[in-house]
């Protein structure tokens, strides 16, 4: 029977931006991966393979691709260009269609395209969340990366109830 979750090592804490003294763990080792050199052939085709192609080399200059990682990779742009493609034809097609009931009237309704393009996108941003490629990874990475530590918002009201 399962005993839980697997750990996470602290390396991979540090590089999610989830690294908070109270969940290190120094016990753990760092997860040995091989690093990939150029980006193998993925199999993808049109908006995806485009897709693949600028993230996966972005992520290959900054270090963050592995062995491991490129499966994921490969997911990711899938759900992007799926997105990508739904959206496009969501705006040639419209947002709605006409669609004939069985008595014969005529219904307005949201294109099903939408939902599809909107499952994508979220399967993809929780994907992108892995890779540290949302917003506020990036943003938290950009920063340990400068070094600049974050400000204590409450350190002046300190200064002034010494005075």
């Amino acid at each position: 029977m399962a005993k839980g979750r697997k750990k996470i090592s602290d390396a991979s804490k540090r590089l999610r931006g989830t690294d908070q003294p109270c969940r290190m763990d120094e016990s753990l080792p760092a997860t040995i991966a091989t690093a990939v050199v150029s980006l193998p052939k993925s199999g993808l085709k049109g908006t995806a393979k485009k897709i693949y192609a600028l993230v996966g080399t972005e992520m290959l200059s900054k270090g963050l691709l592995d062995v491991v990682n490129i499966e994921l990779l490969v997911a990711y742009c899938r759900e992007m260009g799926l997105y990508k493609d739904m959206m496009h034809d969501l705006e040639q097609e419209g947002f709605t269609v006409k669609v004939e009931t069985k008595s014969g009237t005529t219904v307005t309704q949201i294109n099903p395209k939408r939902k599809i393009a909107e499952s994508a996108l979220s399967a993809a941003k929780t994907l992108a969340s892995e890779f540290g490629i949302s917003p506020a990874s990036r943003a938290r990475v950009a920063a340990m990366i400068a070094g600049v530590q974050k400000k204590d918002d409450f350190a002046d009201y300190e200064t002034i109830d010494e005075q």
